[in-house]
Formats: structure tokens, C-alpha cells, sequence
């Protein structure tokens, strides 16, 4: 628009104008960086899980990767109220390239009927996921975490 004398019309902004004006341009540039890196972090990982392909494919994969024995030595009076949920941790939580298998050798001073009797059931009654196995070993000449550690190293 004009003024009655026909020149421009052009108003001053004072300094405050200014800092909100350019506080708004900051934020819309924020605002587009953030949306721009969630939009790249959506597509990797949806590209990531199409590189994965099928279970089948995951499964051949598998197969093709050397296997991995994960050994626990324990003794069992002292862990026996922790073991079974530390293996059930390590066979659903724990990464591996390859076909996991978690070997627990353990000796015991005198006979764990039930420990031993849930190690053996974890050892036939539960599906592991990804066809994970799990073995329990009892050494029975065993005085030591190290030779737990030696037989076991004979099994596998």
C-alpha cells in the first residue's frame, strides 16, 4: 500500500521484532532438520528389515554361520537360585551370528535333586527361540570352576 502522497509505505521494526522474527526462522529450520532425520531413521530401518528378508532366509543364514558354545562353569549351592534364570536370559535376549548353544557345567558337594531336575527339563522340555539348544553337565570329579571349565572343553 501507499500513503496519501503516494510513497511507499515501509515500517520500521524495532529490535525486539527482530530477534522473534529470526527465533521463528531458527525453530522452522529445527523443525525440518528433526523431521528430515526421523524420515531417515523410518526408511533405514525399514530398509534394514527388508534387507533381512524372510525367516526362511534368516534361518539359511544361520545355518551357514559357524556356531557358538557359550560355556557357564558354576558351583552349584551358590548359584543355584540364579542359574536358570541367567541361561533363559542369555538363550532369549543374548545377539549371535550363528547357531547358540549354552553349556552349563557345574559340580555340587552334595546331590540338588530339584535344581538338577529343572536344568535337565530346560534341557528337553523348552523350545529355544532360533533353534537354540541348551546342555547341563554335571562333573562329578570336579573341586573347581576350572575343571568344570576343562570338561567342558572335552564336550566341545
Amino acid at each position: 500500500s501507499k500513503t496519501p502522497d503516494g510513497a511507499p509505505c515501509l515500517r520500521t521494526y524495532n529490535a525486539l521484532e527482530w530477534i522473534f522474527a529470526l527465533l521463528l526462522a531458527v525453530l522452522a529450520v529445527l523443525a525440518t532438520v528433526t523431521s528430515l532425520c526421523v524420515a531417515f531413521i523410518s526408511l533405514r530401518r525399514m530398509l534394514r528389515r527388508c534387507r533381512k528378508g524372510s525367516r526362511m532366509h534368516e534361518a539359511r543364514r544361520l545355518e551357514a554361520a559357524p556356531g557358538i558354545t557359550a560355556v557357564i562353569p558354576c558351583y552349584l549351592p551358590n548359584e543355584q537360585y540364579i542359574i536358570e534364570e541367567t541361561v533363559d536370559w542369555i538363550m532369549r535376549e543374548v545377539e549371535s551370528p550363528g547357531p547358540l548353544e549354552v553349556l552349563v557345567v557345574y559340580n555340587t558337594p552334595r546331590d540338588l535333586p530339584e535344581i538338577e531336575a529343572r536344568l535337565k527339563e530346560m534341557e528337553v522340555g523348552v523350545s529355544w527361540p532360533e533353534g537354540r539348544k541348551f546342555r547341563a553337565m554335571r562333573v562329578q570329579s570336579s573341586t573347581s570352576k576350572a575343571a568344570n571349565l576343562n570338561a567342558a572343553l572335552r564336550t566341545v
